[in-house]
């Protein structure tokens, strides 16, 4: 069951378990599922306008695992090179959407910035 996120309005968190062993079966075979928690985590902060976004937390564990604002495009970038490397082109459009967004944003406050 997903715990309270840092916004009441957060997507859920994605549980993971917390062994080490079953965790690393866990990512081979939910892997796609987790890179869309992942994404959909990064659409909800960018609607949002969050800094900060929960997206993981272990199995009967306190630990959550987070994504600040700097590191979004980082991983959008690296669930894209996944999806175009296995393949599953269907998701794709829906990532550049979301870092063609980030980075207008990003133009946008960089030009707020220097005014």
């Amino acid at each position: 069951m997903a715990k309270k996120n840092i916004n009441k309005d957060s997507p859920p968190l994605y549980v993971l378990p917390s062994d080490n062993t079953e965790l690393k079966s866990f990512t081979k075979k939910f892997k796609s599922d987790m890179m869309e928690q992942v994404v959909g985590s990064i659409e909800f902060a960018v609607e949002n306008d969050l800094p900060l976004i929960e997206v993981f937390q272990f199995k009967n564990s306190d630990f959550v695992i987070t994504l600040s604002e700097k590191d979004y495009l980082t991983n959008l970038d690296n669930i894209y090179s996944y999806y175009i490397e296995k393949e599953k082109y269907e998701y794709c459009p829906r990532l550049i959407k979301l870092r063609k967004t980030i980075m207008e944003r990003f133009i946008k406050n960089t030009d707020e910035k220097q005014t």
